[in-house]
C-alpha cells in the first residue's frame, strides 16, 4: 500500500455519565470516598462548591492512571444530579463499570433514589380536536 500512514495514539478520554435522583452534596461526599476507600486511589483535586474530584491510581511501580468524577445538577425539572466519569487512558467500557459502582455505593449509603415528583397532567382545551368548533378569537 502506497502512502499509507500509520498514526499510534492513545485512546482519547471518553465520558460516561448517567443522573440519578440524589442530592449534589451527599453524591459528592460519597464520591470522595468511592474513590480513595473502594478504588484505594490518591485524590489529587476536589472541590465541594465545583463538585468535582480529580484522581490518580497506581496501576504499576512505574505508571498511574488519571481520571475524575464530576457531578452537576440535573437539568430541567428533574430533581438530582448528573454523575460524569472520566479515565484518561481507560475504555469507555471501564467508564461506565466505574459509574455502575458509584452508583452501587450510593444506594449502598443513601438507599434508594428518591421519588421524583411526576408533572401534573395538562388538560387539553375543550373542543381541541373538534373540527366543529368556532374558532377562538
Amino acid at each position: 500500500m502506497a502512502g499509507a500512514a500509520v498514526a499510534w495514539t492513545r485512546p482519547a478520554a471518553a465520558k460516561a455519565t448517567k443522573e440519578l435522583a440524589y442530592r449534589l452534596d451527599e453524591t459528592f461526599s460519597t464520591a470522595v470516598r468511592f474513590v480513595r476507600v473502594e478504588r484505594g486511589c490518591k485524590v489529587t483535586d476536589k472541590d465541594a462548591d465545583a463538585a468535582y474530584v480529580m484522581f490518580e491510581c497506581p496501576v504499576d511501580e512505574k505508571k498511574v492512571e488519571r481520571g475524575s468524577v464530576e457531578i452537576f445538577r440535573a437539568s430541567g425539572t428533574r430533581e438530582g444530579v448528573r454523575l460524569q466519569v472520566t479515565l484518561n487512558d481507560e475504555s469507555h467500557g471501564m467508564e461506565l463499570r466505574m459509574l455502575e459502582l458509584l452508583e452501587r455505593k450510593l444506594r449502598e449509603e443513601r438507599g434508594a433514589p428518591r421519588e421524583q415528583p411526576k408533572p401534573a397532567p395538562t388538560k387539553p382545551p375543550a373542543d381541541m380536536g373538534n373540527p366543529l368548533s368556532p374558532p377562538h378569537f
